[in-house]
């Protein structure tokens, strides 16, 4: 777990005791895993690999139903190593969508 994979944590510890837990990456914010992932070559979910576009926001809770109003763009690399553009389209769509998570 990482300290900013939800709102709610304000702190995360390393290690947590009463839960007999281990949090590894419990200091690393989202730029720090990304830049490890790309120095080291480290594999990734391909659902970091498309971009998903809408014409109008879907509710978190209902994103992982069938058949969404929205395009799946495959990017041909993690989305955080595309361009704004690459991942919005031209012309950009009004809301776009990546899969952002490590383990989650």
């Amino acid at each position: 777990r990482r300290m900013n994979q939800a709102a709610q944590r304000v702190s995360l510890d390393v290690w947590e005791d009463g839960k007999r837990t281990l949090n590894p990456l419990a200091g690393w914010s989202w730029s720090d895993i990304i830049a490890y992932a790309d120095a080291k070559g480290v594999p990734v979910n391909e659902g970091h690999n498309f971009a998903y576009r809408a014409q109008a926001p879907i509710e978190a809770t209902k994103r992982h139903l069938p058949n969404l109003p929205w395009e799946k763009v495959p990017l041909g690399k993690p989305f955080w190593q595309c361009t704004e553009k690459e991942i919005k389209g031209d012309p950009a769509a009004p809301i776009t969508y990546v899969f952002k998570s490590f383990g989650d």
